[in-house]
């Protein structure tokens, strides 16, 4: 089987006053199998030591493309301003509180790679808490035969933050900067029925959930609604309309009620599905893999693997 060059893919992550996070998250992304990438690192305005912690990283492997964004302007824009300088055939999204699994990289791409006619591809997720405990794996919804108003009513589609995509497919459909929270809904939105997309039935991702914050979730619980209200003339009646936008707002009332006693997790564990002893020991063992990770040499290698097909 002829051996290839792997495209380059760029891995994108901004980040705002993450300092106790950062350097988890960056140490997960060098740790990958598939080593040809870019990593770009923005800082979006953090008043905190994020910037430090990035800067460190910057100085030991030059495949990491640090930007000092100077003002808090929204991830909307910075994922935009991630695909504008992105030199890689593929962009991987990343946030600065969670981790990759080592593989995770590698195994998409193998997909992405077996079938070039696929835009995008998430995965599958555990859930820890802040502290990096393990407490579930993420329920996701059924990809197949999906349509935009099952998506309208269900809220969601992709796992955003595991996702990869075509560099070219992120240049034609950027995200609404003008939405601070709720950028993925409404680009799915958007865009259904305009991609080819799969999803690698995986846990190859650790995120990190917490008590949400309730500026957040009510800026997020806007956004939804925004977006239900710009897409769902010919997908849901008016009155179904109402309903979900009733729907939104019960559960934004129930996230404030809930955080007057910081339970806002509590709600938040309702998505996910329980772990077994041998998923929380891989858990640990990888956040242990990571804490440990040490480089001390400038990266400069590229590796290949032999093409196989997935699907």
């Amino acid at each position: 089987m002829q051996k290839r060059n792997l495209p380059l893919v760029t891995v994108g992550l901004s980040f705002y006053n993450n300092e106790k996070t950062l350097a988890e998250a960056i140490k997960s992304v060098l740790l990958q199998t598939y080593t040809n990438f870019e990593f770009i690192l923005i800082d979006d305005g953090s008043t905190d030591e994020s910037y430090k912690v990035a800067e460190r990283f910057s100085r030991i492997d030059n495949r990491i493309r640090l930007i000092h964004g100077g003002k808090n302007t929204g991830v909307g824009y910075r994922l935009n301003q991630i695909t504008d300088l992105a030199k890689g055939e593929y962009i991987a999204r990343m946030d600065a509180d969670d981790m990759m699994l080592p593989e995770k990289l590698e195994k998409q791409m193998r997909v992405l790679i077996s079938n070039r006619n696929i835009d995008l591809i998430d995965c599958l997720a555990y859930i820890i808490d802040t502290d990096g405990a393990p407490i579930g794996k993420r329920k996701v919804n059924d990809l197949s035969n999906l349509n935009l108003r099952e998506i309208l009513t269900q809220k969601t589609v992709f796992f955003h933050p595991t996702i990869i995509a075509k560099a070219s497919w992120f240049k034609k459909n950027k995200y609404n900067a003008e939405f601070k929270r709720g950028q993925d809904f409404e680009l799915w939105c958007r865009t259904w029925g305009k991609m080819k997309y799969t999803r690698l039935e995986e846990h190859l991702f650790l995120y990190r959930e917490g008590n949400v914050s309730i500026n957040n979730y009510k800026l997020s619980s806007e956004s939804i609604i925004r977006s239900l209200k710009m897409y769902y003339n010919g997908h849901l009646s008016s009155f179904e309309l109402k309903k979900e936008v009733v729907i939104t707002r019960i559960k934004k009332m129930a996230y404030q009620v809930f955080g007057l006693f910081k339970l806002q997790a509590f709600l938040s564990s309702t998505r996910n599905s329980k772990l077994n002893a041998f998923e929380k020991q891989k858990i640990a063992d990888h956040i242990k893999l990571v804490k440990d990770y040490k480089q001390v040499n400038v990266h400069t290698s590229k590796v290949v693997f032999e093409e196989v097909t997935i699907y």
